[in-house]
């Protein structure tokens, strides 16, 4: 089968309504993978278009979110754990399952990105907060049982914001106040309150509305009359 016929087979297999589309798509995929071997180029697009027509019903969630996830390891197996369409993939997977309420699911490609060995300064400015955004999300479900899991996590968002807003941001200043939070909890009074202190400059720097500085103020005081 050559690339020509692969891409026709693949709009043919789009332009079908709904998700009418789909064996042929698991078809062709299988066929790829039998005749060009499991990590072939070519099923790069038939993968994408793959979770793209299970995408049109959402009758078929279960099926739509299992594709979505195959592809986000076969990007992994094939262009490596740190390639940014592979986090990019993971990133959207952990998205839709917090909005199906699937946990178990979002944390599983959180961790994926998490445990990726990144080269911040390898990847594109737009997939940085991306990596933000799954440190975040791990962390966020490692803070009640695996507390310190959670700080490394938090403290690893920080230092990503930092580096991608150095001057100031709402990301940053949300990356400041999570890490601040825990510490908080775990009683370690002067690197929380440093840490508030930073949250209070990143948003002066962006211009932040005097509630939202009242608030961390408030912090701020509390940590300092203990």
């Amino acid at each position: 089968m050559t690339d020509a016929e692969i891409t026709a087979a693949i709009a043919q297999a789009m332009e079908q309504p709904g998700s009418h589309g789909l064996a042929d798509l698991v078809a062709l995929r299988d066929r790829l993978q039998a005749d060009r071997g499991p990590l072939a180029p070519a099923l790069d697009p038939v993968w994408k278009a793959l979770v793209q027509v299970a995408s049109r019903r959402h009758a078929d969630r279960d099926q739509r979110m299992e594709l979505a996830e195959q592809r986000a390891r076969w990007l992994s197996a094939a262009h490596g754990p740190s390639d940014p369409e592979t986090i990019r993939a993971w990133v959207e997977l952990a998205f839709s399952a917090d909005d199906d309420f699937d946990e178990p699911l979002a944390a599983r490609a959180w961790e994926a990105v998490a445990a990726a060995p990144i080269d911040l300064d390898a990847l594109p400015a737009d997939v940085l907060p991306l990596v933000s955004q799954a440190l975040r999300g791990l962390a966020s479900r490692r803070a009640d049982a695996r507390i310190d899991e959670a700080r490394r996590l938090f403290e690893r968002d920080r230092a990503l914001q930092e580096k991608i807003s150095p001057r100031g941001s709402p990301q940053l200043a949300l990356s400041l106040e999570n890490l601040a939070s825990l510490l908080e909890q775990l009683d370690e009074r002067g690197p929380a309150l440093d840490l508030r202190r930073r949250q209070r400059d990143a948003l002066v720097a962006i211009g932040a509305s005097r509630d939202q500085l009242d608030a961390v103020d408030a912090h701020i005081a509390r940590l300092r009359a203990r």
